[in-house]
């Protein structure tokens, strides 16, 4: 199962930005697994916008949402199911501005089925990404 972590970078005034990372797989006779990738990252009004979102991929995954703030030391393991939804939602959301378009798309992306989500993620991360984040903000922001 492949794995994701959400880390918290603190800001200024107690603020902070959320990273998400894919976690690569230990390949056989290797030692240690290659360093994790970074997938996206939210921050400013676009994360206040869809806090709502991450909390519900942090209860999901038996965490409280209230322990995200700017003093997480520790990163947040999340399943493949969560991670890969939560990535789809990070690429998609992070140039957008417009709060509604945001909203839109954050409760679309929610409401995918685990195997629509995987479907998204895997013509995203194979090649295609542009298109796909774009077709993806007009089919859910409108």
């Amino acid at each position: 199962m492949q794995e994701f972590q959400l880390r918290v970078i603190p800001t200024d005034n107690n603020n902070f930005t959320l990273e998400l990372y894919q976690c690569a797989y230990k390949k056989a006779g290797e030692k240690k697994r290659p360093a994790a990738e970074l997938i996206g990252c939210l921050k400013g009004n676009t994360l206040n916008l869809v806090k709502h979102s991450i909390y519900e991929i942090l209860k999901a995954n038996n965490y409280d949402p209230k322990t995200l703030s700017a003093k997480r030391q520790t990163s947040y393991i999340l399943t493949e199911e969560l991670g890969v939804q939560a990535a789809i939602l990070f690429q998609t959301l992070q140039p957008l501005s417009q709060s509604d378009r945001i909203n839109k798309i954050a409760s679309g992306i929610s409401a995918m089925s685990n195997e629509e989500a995987h479907y998204w993620f895997a013509i995203i991360a194979n090649g295609r990404r542009s298109s796909a984040l774009k077709a993806l903000r007009v089919l859910l922001g409108e």
